[in-house]
């Protein structure tokens, strides 16, 4: 972290970093831009640790409302079935709409961080209205409460729908702050602290869960707490300044808004494989916690909450929070795309081993899941290098409303069709004949998603026209080498710990 600071303080003083050729023309740009507007040293490396603090507190928001506490609740308390689950699953992203909303107020008045304040904060304060469903509307035992669910769906819904609309300019605000040379480390550095803050906040919650057997009142506790953490969060952003920014040319219509990202080729491709891509994440990934928490007479895994919980977000969490500045690295060194072609691609493979689980290789669990922890980062920090830097400087805001609305319309039909699915194949699993004892209605479901995976990966991938020529190789290459020569600094650790 204090490398990092040092790096960034070094690039607004004397635009000394040499980032590769790829982006040179955008580092120098920023710098001059920095230096033009007023951003000094000392205030970015200020604003670099704010940022950090920030995401601490909202990692742990994240962890609280999208983890086991939500998934556990709706399961357990709620009794959703696969179909309703995956429509409030979709609540969220179902709010895509705001996006465009909150860049079109954004490129009409330059300003960003007096809508993000507001409107982030009340949004992530709207849990409180979840806390209250959980806390005074109780569901009888093994009755799905139709009312509590929909409610539960809309009070998600209007939270997405005001944190999409104050954090449409976000990106654009971010992208002024940090220099871009310096960008994928400092990012791959947030996100492993903020990966070791929702470790944290999913032990708590899942041991409190598993200890006081899903009672409403601690339902009610966790949501409250974590709206709370959600407005620390956006409140730490409060002390960063935000600089003079002019509109440029006439005020943007909503059509300009919708249309100016997709006349860009860039933006296109990578629109285009981000649609099919997270569809098949989305389809799968909310329906696992379901599979391993269902009981073996149903052909589920059997797990507890705190099982499920380490098993789908504690290891993998972990195993992101070691690597993530090594993506983020990768990501300045190579460019953007090798380092996607090669997580996408582990991350494909990855969901062989889903397709194949059974209670017989549970043991397998730990180390599939390290393995989708340890090279998943690679698309998340290819995500923020798009969102930071990636897209033209002219009408950012709304080319990352465009491309978060193309990720939240992915995720909706990627969770509603997965919702779907599993309900159909729990009905008709009899047209299978001759499957093996173990199959569930979710295999299906897991199969689809990879040869989804599979099918962005070979036919959309290749035509994504990002920044990089590197091969696949040379990055995992480079990864490993990484990995193996921080290996005995944790040993020296250890060692004196010891």
């Amino acid at each position: 972290m204090m490398s990092c600071a040092r790096e960034i303080c070094a690039d607004n003083r004397m635009g000394s970093s040499t980032p590769p050729q790829h982006e040179q023309q955008g580092t120098s740009t920023g710098v001059a831009r920095r230096r033009e507007r007023g951003y000094a040293p000392r205030e970015v490396r200020a604003a670099l640790w704010y940022i950090v603090i920030a995401w601490i507190f909202g990692a742990a928001f994240c962890s609280l409302t999208g983890g086991a506490p939500l998934y556990s609740f709706l399961k357990d308390s709620l009794h959703t079935d696969d179909f309703s689950f995956g429509l409030v699953m979709a609540a969220g992203p179902t709010a895509l709409l705001f996006f465009f909303l909150g860049s079109l107020v954004v490129e009409r008045t330059g300003r960003v961080k007096s809508q993000f304040l507001l409107f982030v904060t009340a949004g992530r304060f709207a849990w409180v209205a979840v806390a209250a469903i959980a806390l005074w509307m109780p569901v009888r035992a093994h009755t799905s409460g139709h009312l509590q669910v929909l409610l539960v769906g809309v009070a998600i819904f209007l939270s997405a729908s005001m944190q999409n609309f104050g954090g449409a300019g976000w990106p654009m605000w971010m992208s002024e702050v940090v220099p871009t040379s310096v960008a994928g480390k400092f990012f791959g550095i947030r996100s492993q602290i903020g990966l070791i803050s929702m470790v944290l906040a999913a032990l708590g919650g899942s041991a409190l869960i598993d200890h006081f057997k899903q009672t409403p009142w601690l339902f009610a506790a966790l949501f409250a707490l974590a709206a709370i953490l959600g407005c620390l969060d956006i409140l730490h952003f409060m002390p960063i300044r935000e600089l003079p920014r002019q509109t440029v040319g006439d005020p943007p219509s909503p059509r300009d808004i919708l249309i100016t990202p997709w006349k860009n080729p860039l933006f296109r491709s990578f629109a285009c494989y981000t649609t099919l891509a997270w569809i098949a994440y989305m389809m799968m990934s909310p329906f696992v916690s379901r599979y391993c928490l269902d009981a073996p007479r149903v052909r589920g895994l059997g797990m507890s909450v705190s099982m499920m919980n380490l098993l789908l977000f504690i290891i993998p969490w972990v195993s992101m929070a070691l690597v993530s500045p090594w993506w983020g690295q990768a990501v300045d060194r190579f460019g953007p795309k090798p380092v996607l072609t090669l997580s996408a691609f582990c991350t494909a493979l990855s969901t062989v081993g889903w397709c194949v689980m059974q209670p017989a290789l549970r043991w397998t669990l730990p180390f599939l899941v390290a393995f989708v922890g340890f090279t998943w980062p690679g698309i998340d920090q290819t995500s923020i290098y798009m969102q930071v830097k990636g897209f033209p400087a002219a009408r950012n805001s709304a080319y990352n409303a465009t491309f978060l609305a193309v990720n939240g319309f992915a995720s909706v039909v990627g969770m509603s069709l997965g919702g779907w699915y599993a309900s159909f194949w729990a009905h008709h699993m009899t047209l299978l004949a001759g499957l093996p004892i173990w199959v569930s209605h979710y295999h299906p479901v897991f199969l689809t998603s990879l040869v989804l995976r599979f099918a962005a990966f070979f036919f959309l991938l290749p035509r994504l026209q990002l920044p990089g020529t590197a091969r696949m190789s040379s990055v995992a290459g480079t990864m490993l080498r990484e990995s193996v020569s921080f290996l005995p600094h944790i040993v020296k650790r250890v060692k004196r710990k010891g």
